[in-house]
């Protein structure tokens, strides 16, 4: 079980490895043995002021006031008596099985909670604290609407929302994408219904920086067929990408009708249309440069890439059956006429409306699949399993495992008019999911009936935000600095000259000077301390992020929660984890204000697990604390082990 960590014996056996607060340099270091100073040293010493510990954590970070859409004061009612219905749901169906709930969680497992699957990060000690001393009936609601209003809550689902997209940075050399993952953040800000989020990314044109949701297309530009796949997987959750080379295998769907979804997106551009294509190229750029080798000709060439990425649609170019087509229902070659996989969509529209089409039937209220598929997902982030399994896999045949459930949580999503918000409001108000974590393994061939939620794991994201909740003040309002002047700066038109080009290649170097310099202010031993939704998109293999499971965006949903030794070889002695025992650290800070070495125990615990120690905890705690003490130079070793040990527990990374 994790509800305890084994503290002993962490401690004990990592004791080699023993992290002090060095009240010299404010540094995480191992112990070294006494020197042995003279009596004339020692004395010289003492009429010495000690110098100011040394902060070695950034401290210049740019910090900015993020606002976010809160809750609606006037829905309260509604979404209480809409959470009681879905209880009485999942009632009904454990009485029907002979089973019973969970019993509820305790308010320490209740505040972790709430802020880790609601803000992606744990509470404070002060924040903890807040919370467990609250005596207002009604503190659970209270908090649920308060952490949905937080930053955090845009960060943590925006996270979520980069793996379902496989929202990168750049796709590849000639494709900028970032404006696309910061217009996803601002909408998840700004609460906007995610109706009105697919519509928009299915029909966006232009350029990236002119209208961020191209991205959603430019994630697979030049393949429009991967693209629709990808479109029907993520929107509808259904995968019809088998259809697109014979007649899927498994499920119903016909090459033919791949084939006539694919045709609303058949005119697809990726590139510049002709009445505003760039006269200016490469050689030109040569030419009126110092040479391939300058800078200047090579922040050139990349504003000439970047420009020439876009989608447009040429309302002339129709979609055609490949030439190799091999069932007799049409002829290869032959012209396909739209047509949607299920439902209806008007008989007659003009060429250039084929991608509004398209969106109006993903979008629908009468598209069940639209609504099915997104309350499932959502459904699944705060239990850990959905209604239905996979969440993306959807066939005429797949039922629910609560169907009556799964029929009001569409019917939800329809009054909130896919308020995504609202929507997990209601879910997070359910005792359901205020119920104790099930600890046991799951019945693959049973359905889950949901007595409570599964035992997770946090996911990458979630660990990283919690180490720089433990370390940095404010997390929430250091954000990444937006590229609109970089943007700015490449951007052109046709009227544009190659002297400008290259006068705009030479603002791009100082940009990134600039850029750079910032950016330094941000690091850690090498490490950018931003939030994760606030860090390039993917991160490199090496990194913390990615060792703990972050994906590499190439395929939908590829994040994991799987343990791996590198995991363990950096929370035991990377730099992420010093960080947080440096001197002017939110928890270094915390855990010093306190005199008594009790409260420093009790602050320890309620920071990094949310909950105060067992009597047995504190004892262990206290010893190793006591046993440092009289040492001047590294008297806080001992505060030092016990946070580092607390932190290497299997109780910190899982969400009970």
């Amino acid at each position: 079980m994790l509800r305890r960590p084994v503290l002993l014996t962490v401690v004990l056996t990592f004791a080699v490895v023993l992290l002090a607060f060095d009240t010299g340099t404010g540094s995480a270091q191992t112990r070294k043995p006494a020197s042995r100073a003279t009596a004339k040293t020692r004395a010289a010493a003492k009429k010495k002021t000690p110098p100011p510990p040394k902060v070695n954590l950034p401290t210049q970070i740019a910090t900015e006031e993020i606002e976010v859409a809160p809750v609606s004061p006037t829905q309260r009612d509604k979404a209480l008596a809409s959470a009681a219905h879905i209880d009485a749901l999942l009632e009904a169906a454990l009485r029907k099985n002979g089973a019973a709930p969970n019993e509820m969680t305790t308010d320490e497992q209740f505040v972790r909670r709430t802020y880790l699957d609601i803000t992606g990060t744990i509470p404070t000690a002060d924040q903890t604290l807040a919370y467990l001393k609250s005596t207002h009936p009604s503190k659970r609601v209270a908090l649920i609407d308060s952490m949905l209003g937080k930053p955090g809550y845009a960060s943590n689902f925006y996270n979520y929302w980069a793996d379902v997209l496989r929202i990168v940075d750049q796709a590849d050399n000639n494709t900028y994408l970032r404006p696309y993952g910061e217009w996803v953040k601002e909408c998840l800000r700004e609460n906007r219904p995610w109706d009105e989020m697919v519509h928009e990314m299915v029909t966006a044109e232009g350029k990236v920086w002119e209208d961020p949701a191209v991205g959603f297309v430019l994630r697979d530009a030049g393949m429009p067929l991967d693209n629709l796949n990808n479109m029907i997987r993520t929107f509808l959750g259904t995968r019809i990408g088998c259809a697109q080379c014979h007649d899927h295998p498994f499920d119903r769907w016909k090459q033919k009708e791949f084939y006539q979804l694919a045709a609303f997106v058949g005119g697809t551009q990726y590139r510049v249309d002709r009445p505003r294509g760039y006269r200016i190229n490469d050689k030109q750029i040569q030419a009126a440069s110092p040479g391939m080798q300058s800078q200047e000709y090579r922040n050139g060439r990349t504003i000439l890439r970047y420009n020439r990425v876009g989608v447009w649609l040429n309302a002339k170019e129709n979609l055609k059956y490949p030439h190799d087509y091999a069932y007799k229902d049409v002829k290869p070659d032959e012209i396909v006429k739209p047509a949607v996989l299920f439902g209806s969509a008007p008989g007659s529209f003009k060429p250039e409306e084929r991608r509004q089409i398209l969106a109006d039937w993903i979008t629908s209220y009468d598209n069940e699949r639209f609504a099915k598929t997104l309350a499932n997902r959502l459904w699944k982030r705060a239990f850990g399993i959905g209604l239905i399994e996979p969440v993306d896999d959807l066939r005429d045949d797949t039922e629910a495992s609560n169907p009556e459930l799964m029929n009001f949580l569409i019917s939800e999503l329809h009054r909130l008019q896919f308020n995504m918000k609202e929507f997990q409001r209601i879910i997070y108000y359910t005792k359901a999911y205020q119920r104790q974590v099930s600890y046991d393994d799951l019945d693959p061939e049973k359905p889950y009936l949901f007595p409570g939620p599964v035992l997770r794991r946090m996911t990458a994201e979630q660990v990283w935000d919690s180490l720089l909740t433990l370390t940095l003040k404010k997390p929430d309002a250091m954000v990444r600095p937006d590229d609109e002047e970089y943007t700015a700066i490449l951007d052109i038109d046709e009227k544009t000259t190659v002297q400008q080009v290259l006068e705009k290649a030479k603002e791009l170097q100082n940009w990134r000077k600039d850029d750079g310099a910032e950016k330094r202010k941000r690091l850690y031993k090498g490490v950018e301390l931003l939030r994760a939704s606030e860090l390039p998109q993917p991160l490199p293999e090496s990194h913390f992020l990615r060792q703990f499971g972050q994906s590499d965006r190439d395929i939908t949903l590829d994040s994991h929660t799987d343990g791996t030794v590198p995991q363990l070889l950096t929370m035991f002695n990377g730099p992420v984890t010093h960080m947080m025992l440096e001197y002017g650290s939110v928890i270094f800070d915390e855990v010093m204000a306190r005199r008594a070495l009790d409260d420093r125990v009790d602050v320890m615990f309620l920071s990094i697990l949310n909950r105060y120690p067992t009597d047995s905890e504190r004892d262990v705690a206290l010893r190793e604390i006591r046993r440092t003490l009289r040492d001047k130079q590294y008297q806080y070793a001992g505060h030092g082990n016990v946070l580092w040990a607390l932190l290497n527990t299997r109780e910190f990374l899982f969400i009970q």
